[in-house]
């Protein structure tokens, strides 16, 4: 069986994180291992993180100091796994488990029939079967977004952003080389870089977007209004730094 590793990115979470989940999932799968990842949290977070990791062998806690971000926390503790940890694929998901943790079996038996896959990512599909909340507004806004998203990286990727994404143990070490420069929206990174180290065949290849049966946003959203006004010079810069060496790498496969 696939060792997978999950890290959990945690700022301020002490009245958040869902405790009672997290203990659930450890009890009826000890062979996953999280590593909750503290991005410098003024509150009693890591002190609570570290009482989980006395109570269970499979939970671990790596403190990144200083307040640096999702995108900077979420490298650097995949940094020290790859230091310190034995396993096969690494992934995250967000603290507040809008997708649910039972996600991680149903990502897991995907990668066991496509084990050549460099990353699984969760995708927020409304559709017959599935239990997808999400406000109204924020579903427009990120059709918008995954419609720009798409041309930057000339892929038909549907939701780039859903938190919840496994990868590859090799893939990751190629993906966090370099810091990524986008604050909130480094999962467009990822795509990107995956293009540019293993192909833009291979990506379309060896990605695989997963439609969650569950995922219900959390009310405590941790971007802001001003991070939305952002958005299109986020946008820019990546397209920037990206489109054109992608270009480049799609016609090389034709």
């Amino acid at each position: 069986m696939q060792k997978v590793l999950i890290v959990i990115p945690c700022y301020n979470e002490e009245r958040r994180l869902p405790q009672a989940d997290f203990q659930t999932y450890f009890h009826a799968h000890p062979e996953v291992e999280f590593l909750f990842a503290n991005d410098g949290s003024k509150d009693r977070t890591l002190e609570m993180l570290q009482q989980l990791t006395q109570d269970y062998p499979q939970a671990h806690v790596f403190d990144g100091g200083a307040n640096q971000g999702k995108a900077n926390v979420i490298r650097a503790a995949f940094r020290h796994a790859l230091d310190h940890f034995d396993f096969d694929y690494i992934g995250f998901f967000d603290a507040d488990l809008a997708t649910p943790l039972d996600e991680i079996q149903h990502f897991m038996q995907v990668v066991e029939q496509k084990k050549e896959l460099l990353m699984i990512c969760g995708s927020r599909v409304q559709r017959l079967g599935s239990n997808i909340h999400r406000k109204p507004m924020r579903h427009y806004m990120g059709r918008t977004f995954a419609t720009a998203v798409s041309r930057i990286l000339c892929l038909p990727v549907y939701d780039t952003q859903c938190g919840a994404k496994i990868l590859a143990k090799a893939a990751a070490e190629t993906v966090i080389q370099e810091p990524f420069m986008s604050r909130w929206f480094f999962d467009v990174e990822i795509f990107a870089r995956i293009i540019l180290n293993y192909g833009y065949r291979s990506c379309i290849d060896q990605c695989f977007e997963y439609p969650l049966d569950t995922w219900i946003e959390k009310g405590d959203t941790r971007l802001k209004t001003k991070d939305f006004l952002r958005t299109p010079l986020e946008l820019l810069k990546l397209r920037h730094k990206y489109h054109r060496k992608i270009k480049i790498n799609q016609k090389k496969t034709r």
